[in-house]
Formats: structure tokens, C-alpha cells, sequence
């Protein structure tokens, strides 16, 4: 194999792998799969508890504790009558509460809707129904505090529906296990103020505040994938999955800013007091999204928080978007890190950045935002393709000569001293017509890293969540359409582009690889979101109309100076 030989494959090999990789990117990363049935209902898996030693928030004794805890703690007999549900709402959320266990039955958001229209809903009914509402009260190491789920709470005096702000106490006491809960709700916004106490036979008694039965849009395609808890520590967010949790429970403890729990675009984060200590624990636990057959399960995330007999926490609870996450004072960018861009995020979030603002500023429509700011970026980059295509012209014309230098070598070995020669003649033809053999690859090269950013961008950038684009309902799911539009445009326009394009190969094999991989990236794309196939889409419409105009302009010519043949010496006769 000669050395023009080896870059070519070279060329042809880098086109193969960014089909790959991008396949990989879809292909290998976890995705919702069929489960089986649930079965009866079960707590969920892993339950071993390290039992770290853990600070709680000052953790003092019931003398301490205000008046309402100190007098639910004196009564031998202090609870409700009978079961009452309690809604707080605000222009924000509308959450609902039970006196039975003091739990939350619904925490909707009202400016997000599910699939159906109505106000998205963070709580996954069945999933509660079998392992326990959300801001239920757990020991550490998972086991439930006896009598706390189904003890029916006293309720702070006033109407069944109440608005924001509004602060909520919940308080039990009986045969020894005196509980105190308390929700302060804001008017606006996402953060709600959380306190909860309690005691067991007059002891501090150290517990959690779980969310165990999904959380998030279940809905939402992919979505179990992005099921996990999360804390803040060393720096850099650290996430536990479904799958990390899957044979035993998982504690870490430690003075994080902040921990949680998430899915794809929505989050819960916990943040206590400034230095001190909060354990974290996570299970898994199986549950039926949202819209599935009743056969399919999935495996989510349960998390658990707290660990002090006292517990005083900050709640986010809404959605990742920067202008919601900016709400959490004190903790700058860290906490804005709960949206990940990921390796590609230096590019990702200038992207965003200017995707924004085209919205904000000339369309007001996502799709239309990345057909322009695709625009810009090919319009950015055309320097190099105008360059990359007078490279392989150069090519295109140098190719008899190549092949003169090939068949004189033809048959020489690798390790033959002559193949070095070989080599050298070549680089020394490239050389004298400044002609680069890797210059058709620059197009796609420079194309991976946006590729990358816009997939992680469209992914987890929650304004792409029902965006609507033409024919599109959701620009962050793949098409609805029995057939899918926007990959089969793509496939086309890459052929179209494609044979517009030089080819600096005359290695008829190569040639006819190349020309499959519009179908590979087809295939690949069928299964992407909306967005990211209408930003390659958009790359393959202007790469044609700027190979177009490159094809108008004059053409380059050689001045080629081929080497003089020579002529074999006949040998004399004896």
C-alpha cells in the first residue's frame, strides 16, 4: 500500500466512523426498553443501609424545637379526625397534598403541559400508589418510620384551597412518634422552604424525605434514561443512575451544596443550610411510564434526602432552564450545571446562546432558529470549504500522475526499501502542486464537533420540548409522521451534494463506499430528534448552494509536468 493509498483509506475511514459515532451516539446509550409486569406491589430494590455517621441541620433536642413541634410532641393524641386533601397554588404550581401520611398527591407546573395538554404533572400517580407519595418520611437505610404513612396529620387552619404564599404545617403526635412537617410556598417561582422534626419516644429520631415512585414527565421519549440523582461535590455534579442502584441502595453523605433527583428536563434539589452535612440515598424501583402498556415497565430512580432528626432544606422543584435554575441564589454557575451539555458544552452554550437570541429577536420559533443559526455557521466555515474543494480539484487533476507513480511500484512489498521511495515521490508530487490528500475530509471534520453540540443542545434544552416547526409537533422527539419527512430530505439532499462534490479518489472501491454513506446516515438519523435532522439538513441545502456557486467560478488549472517515459534497453546478443 502506498502512502496516497493509505490517506485515502484514511479519508474513507473517517467518513465511516462520524456514521458510527453517530449511530453510537443514538444506538448504544440507554434507552426506554419493554420491561415485564410490575406484579405485586414491592419496595423498592436495595435497601442496605452503610449508616454513615451524618450532622444533622443542628439537630437539637425537642426542647429546642418551636411551639407548634413542642406541643404536637406533649400530646399523647394529637391528629386529624379524618382524611383531608390541601391544594397551594400559585401562577407557578398547584400542589396537592393528603393529611393521610402528610404527603404530596400532585405538584403540577402550570406553564408545562404533558402530552395530552393538561398541566404537566411531576408525580407519577401509580408509582406513588405503590411505594409512597413524595415528601414521605423514611429512616436512613430506606426502612419506613412505623405508623408515619398512614397517620392522619393536623393541618395549619384555613380553606381546602390556598394560595401563595402560604406556609403549611403538618403535625402528628401519638404513642411516642411526635412528626412535624412544614411547606412555605413562595407567590412565584420554584423554591419552597421545607422543614420537617421528628422525635420517637421523646429521642431525635435521624430521617429522609423521600420522592419514590418516578419522577418527571415519564412521558417524554427517552426519558427514563435521564432518571437519576444527583449531588454537587468535588467541583462537578455526580449523577446515580436507576441501573448504579439496581442491587443495593446507594448513601453518599456529605456537605454538598446541594443534592436531588431528575429526569430529562426537570429536576428536585435539596439544598441545606451553607457547611453542613446531607445524605443522599438512592434505589431503584420499576414503575409504568406515563402513556405505556400496562405490560412495560421501566426502571427509575427513587431518592431520598435529609438525614437529620431536623431537616432544613431550600426545594427547587421546576424545570432545567437557566432562566428557572438563576432563581437558586448563592450557588452561580454550579447549580446551573443540573443542565448538562456535556464534553461539547465550550461549543454547546454559545449555540444556545445565539439560538436565544435569533428567538428572541427575529422569529420566535425554534425550528426557524436553527435553520438560521445553521445558516451562520456554514456561512462561517465557507472559507474552508472553498479551500477544501480547490484541494480536491487539485487532486482530481494530479490522479494520472499518482497512478504512473503506482504502477511503477507496483508489486513492492511494505517492506521492500523501495516502498519509502515510493512514498517519498508522492509526497514530493503533493508538495510541488500544493495539493492536500486530506482536504476532503475537512468539511466533515469540521462539521463533528457542531454535530455533537446540537445533539446534546436539542437533547437536554427544555425549549425544545414541544416545540413546533412546520408539520412538526416536538422538535426534541423524532417525527410522528408514519414516515418520516426530514431524514428522507437529508438522505437526498447528501446525494445531491455529493455528486456535486469532487472526488479526489480514483479507487473505484472507495468511490462506491462513498457513495453509500448517505443511506448509513439516513438509517442513522431516522431515529434522532427533529432538530438535530433539521440542522443536518440545513448543512446539506446551503452546502449546495455553495457548491454550486464554487462550481461557477473558474476552474483551476495545472500547469502538469509529466516525467518522460523511458525507454527500455534492448539487450545485445552474445
Amino acid at each position: 500500500m502506498n502512502d496516497e493509498q493509505f490517506i485515502q483509506r484514511r479519508m474513507l475511514l473517517a467518513a465511516v466512523l462520524s456514521a458510527v459515532v453517530m449511530g453510537a451516539y443514538i444506538y448504544f446509550a440507554p434507552r426506554p426498553q419493554p420491561g415485564t409486569d410490575p406484579g405485586p406491589a414491592a419496595e423498592p430494590r436495595a435497601v442496605q443501609d452503610p449508616d454513615e455517621p451524618v450532622q444533622s441541620a443542628g439537630a437539637p433536642a425537642v426542647e429546642a424545637a418551636d411551639a407548634d413541634f413542642a406541643a404536637a410532641a406533649a400530646e399523647s393524641d394529637f391528629e386529624a379526625a379524618d382524611e383531608r386533601r390541601i391544594v397551594v397554588e400559585s401562577e407557578t404550581y398547584r400542589v396537592e397534598f393528603t393529611n393521610r401520611g402528610a404527603a404530596v398527591t400532585s405538584w403540577q407546573l402550570n406553564r408545562f403541559s404533558d402530552a395530552a395538554g393538561d398541566p404537566l404533572d411531576l408525580v407519577h400517580e401509580r408509582g406513588a400508589a405503590r411505594f409512597g407519595g413524595p415528601f414521605r418520611l423514611l429512616r436512613t437505610g430506606g426502612d419506613p418510620i412505623e405508623r408515619a404513612d398512614d397517620a392522619l396529620f393536623a393541618i395549619s387552619p384555613g380553606p381546602a384551597v390556598r394560595s401563595a404564599p402560604e406556609t403549611l404545617t403538618f403535625r402528628y403526635s401519638k404513642d411516642g412518634l411526635a412528626i412535624l412537617k412544614r411547606f412555605s410556598f413562595e407567590a412565584d417561582g420554584h423554591i419552597v422552604k421545607l422543614e420537617t422534626r421528628v422525635t420517637e419516644n421523646g429521642q431525635p429520631l435521624r430521617h429522609l424525605i423521600s420522592w419514590g415512585g418516578g419522577f418527571g414527565d415519564t412521558a417524554q421519549a427517552g426519558n427514563q434514561a435521564y432518571s437519576q440523582t444527583f449531588y454537587f461535590a468535588d467541583g462537578d455534579i455526580e449523577y446515580v443512575t436507576a441501573s448504579d442502584a439496581d442491587d443495593e441502595r446507594v448513601t453518599h453523605v456529605g456537605a454538598f451544596p446541594f443534592v436531588g433527583i431528575s429526569d430529562l428536563f426537570f429536576a428536585l434539589a435539596a439544598i441545606p443550610p451553607p457547611g453542613e452535612d446531607i445524605r443522599l440515598e438512592t434505589s431503584a424501583v420499576e414503575i409504568i411510564p406515563r402513556g405505556a402498556d400496562a405490560s412495560s415497565t421501566q426502571a427509575y430512580v427513587a431518592g431520598a434526602f435529609g438525614g437529620g432528626a431536623q431537616n432544613r432544606l431550600d426545594l427547587f422543584v421546576g424545570p432545567k432552564s437557566r432562566d428557572a435554575l438563576v432563581e437558586v441564589q448563592g450557588l452561580g454557575r454550579t447549580f446551573l450545571g443540573l443542565v448538562d451539555y456535556g464534553f461539547f458544552s465550550f461549543l454547546a452554550e454559545p449555540l444556545f446562546a445565539a439560538l436565544r437570541w435569533v428567538h428572541a429577536n427575529m422569529v420566535q420559533n425554534w425550528g426557524w432558529s436553527i435553520v438560521i443559526v445553521t445558516v451562520l455557521i456554514n456561512t462561517i466555515l465557507f472559507p474552508l470549504k472553498y479551500k477544501s474543494t480547490k484541494s480536491m480539484r487539485r487532486m482530481q487533476q494530479l490522479q494520472p500522475l499518482v497512478k504512473e507513480i503506482n504502477n511503477r511500484y507496483k508489486g513492492v512489498s511494505m517492506r521492500d526499501p523501495r516502498k519509502a521511495k515510493q512514498n517519498q515521490e508522492l509526497q514530493e508530487l503533493y508538495k510541488k502542486y500544493n495539493a492536500n490528500p486530506m482536504g476532503g475530509c475537512l468539511p466533515i471534520l469540521l462539521q463533528m464537533p457542531f454535530f455533537f453540540a446540537f445533539y446534546k443542545l436539542l437533547t437536554v434544552a427544555i425549549e425544545m420540548r414541544q416545540a413546533e416547526w412546520l408539520w412538526v409537533s416536538d422538535l426534541s422527539n423524532p417525527e410522528t409522521l408514519a414516515i418520516r419527512v426530514l431524514p428522507l430530505a437529508m438522505v437526498a439532499t447528501q446525494f445531491w451534494s455529493q455528486a456535486l462534490t469532487p472526488t479526489p479518489t480514483a479507487d473505484p472501491t472507495q468511490a462506491r463506499v462513498m457513495k453509500l454513506m448517505p443511506l448509513v446516515f439516513g438509517f442513522i438519523f431516522y431515529q434522532f430528534q427533529a432538530g438535530l435532522v433539521l440542522y443536518w439538513l440545513t448543512s446539506n441545502v446551503v452546502g449546495i448552494v455553495q457548491q454550486l456557486a464554487l462550481n461557477r467560478l473558474p476552474q483551476e488549472k495545472l500547469k502538469i509536468e509529466r516525467a518522460p517515459r523511458r525507454r527500455k534497453r534492448k539487450r545485445r546478443g552474445r
